[in-house]
């Protein structure tokens, strides 16, 4: 049985489960956005004098030279540090989740924002939380030919400006306190939304990373992780990195310049990624300038063949609309094979419109796929069966219904959201679905559609998930660009 410890308040940690190790790299599900991490754009350090409002360096970028900046000032607590990180990766994992739509927006709210982040449900997060955004709305990075563009070739070296979030919207007013039940539309700058839409991203496991007890271990986590992926060989990461002890006080964006206390500063932190098995060591070498620091990765075993499937695969395709993570519908792919997965799905719709109370439609989805007891076997002659599929063939269009009639909690939950809300949900989903030219006016009117309440947007959400299950994703898009209006 693991060792749980609980931390005191102050940490703004809940439970941490101290023997977790983090996973294979073919096991993580998430990824996190890579100029991020390699600039080093938040300093490392938990705390900061409020005097630290602005930092710029200049270093090798790919053989030419980069330069980086920031200004941040004092009134938000100086430059972007500590727990800023951990809401920076929530809010990229959250983008991915709702599809990366092009308008960079992420629609959630503070509780879920707190609880992805992997911090307690109490005020004082939800402070640390509003500060946090405040700072990332605030502090302006100006970065000179080293922001990477993936796909652009050797010259893909591009010179950008912006604050990592663009704006906020909330359902309170900004001079209210955040709660636990405000809604936040947080816009994400366009060069950080666009780096993942290309995906120049590399695995994070979020898991691992919210186990770790200090700001500054997951901070270092983030960077390292960074480090270790293999762009050219995703599958083997590199084993160990090193770096003059100056170059990397200059990427953790710490104050300390003298090689002692850089050292000493970064112990605790390096003794707790060895404790938890993603370092194997760090060993430092040389004198004053020309000291370095060597990591050397824990070992994560021999990495498993992943099954190539294409990316516009309508099984997978399918799958992700539910929120399964692409290695995972893969993996269950290759395990079961198409036809099993495909007859899963459909039993999935039917258990949902059954009203089968469901936390997490992704998880449920993978259980039924995988189970071999038949826990979810229904009798078609059920009346639960019966009414769904009665409901199904009656329903000739999308029809809203109010929170209080829907069993299932996601539903409610999607229901309890603003309009604006809830259309740019659906939006974001079709928008990963009908990807190509010639549909962004198709996507317009269903937007406008789903604002005015002539569409439900859960229910196209869900529509577009069966369509996606019976492979009939083009008889969906052409209902859709005939209700817009588009043949």
């Amino acid at each position: 049985m693991e060792e749980v410890s609980i931390l005191p308040v102050n940490m703004a940690k809940k439970v941490i489960k101290s023997r977790s190790t983090p996973r294979p790299v073919t096991e993580v599900k998430q990824f996190d956005e890579t100029n991020l991490s390699r600039l080093g754009l938040i300093s490392a350090q938990e705390r900061i004098a409020e005097s630290y409002t602005t930092w710029k360096t200049s270093f090798d970028a790919n053989g030419h030279d980069g330069e980086l900046s920031c200004f941040s000032p004092a009134e938000v607590g100086g430059v972007p540090h500590g727990v800023d990180g951990d809401f920076v990766t929530a809010l990229n994992t959250m983008y991915v989740e709702q599809g990366a739509p092009q308008d960079g927006f992420v629609h959630t709210t503070a509780y879920q924002l707190i609880q992805r982040a992997g911090f307690e449900d109490n005020g004082t997060n939800y402070e640390r939380l509003e500060t946090s955004l405040r700072r990332l709305t605030v502090a302006k990075y100006v970065i000179g030919r080293a922001w990477r563009r993936r796909g652009e070739g050797p010259n893909g070296w591009a010179s950008v400006t912006f604050s990592y979030i663009s704006q906020i919207r909330q359902s309170t007013p900004e001079r209210r306190s955040l709660s636990r039940g405000t809604t936040l539309s947080v816009q994400l700058a366009d060069p950080v939304a666009e780096s993942i839409r290309n995906e120049y991203t590399h695995p994070l496991d979020i898991e691992f990373q919210i186990s770790l007890k200090r700001p500054l271990a997951r901070a270092l986590y983030r960077l390292l992780s960074s480090r270790k992926h293999n762009e050219h060989d995703p599958l083997h990461p590199y084993q160990e990195f090193t770096v003059l002890v100056s170059d990397w006080a200059r990427d953790c964006k710490l104050t300390e310049t003298e090689t002692y206390r850089i050292k000493r500063n970064l112990q605790d932190a390096h003794d707790e990624l060895i404790r938890r098995a993603f370092l194997q060591d760090v060993v430092y070498d040389g004198r004053g300038l020309k000291a370095t620091v060597r990591y050397v990765f824990g070992s994560e075993g021999d990495p498993t063949p992943v099954m190539q499937v294409l990316p516009d695969s309508a099984v997978v395709q399918a799958l992700l609309v539910h929120q399964v993570a692409r290695s995972v519908a893969v993996k269950l792919i290759k395990d079961f094979g198409e036809e099993h997965v495909l007859e899963r799905l459909r039993k999935f719709e039917t258990v949902i419109e059954t009203g089968y109370p469901v936390r997490q439609r992704a998880a449920l989805l993978v259980d039924i796929i995988k189970d071999q007891a038949g826990k979810y076997a229904l009798s078609a002659a059920s009346p639960a069966v019966k009414a769904a599929s009665e409901n199904s063939t009656a329903r000739t269009a999308p029809v809203h219904r109010s929170s209080a009639q829907v069993a299932d909690e996601s539903e409610a939950e999607f229901y309890a959201l603003p309009l604006d809300v809830q259309a740019a949900r659906a939006v974001a989903t079709l928008r990963f679905l009908l990807r190509g030219s010639g549909n962004d006016g198709v996507i317009t009117r269903i937007h406008q559609a789903v604002l005015a309440g002539t569409l439900d947007g859960y229910d196209l959400i869900r529509q577009a998930g069966r369509a996606a299950a019976e492979l009939k994703m083009q008889a969906f898009v052409d209902d859709l660009r005939l209700f817009a209006g588009r043949p």
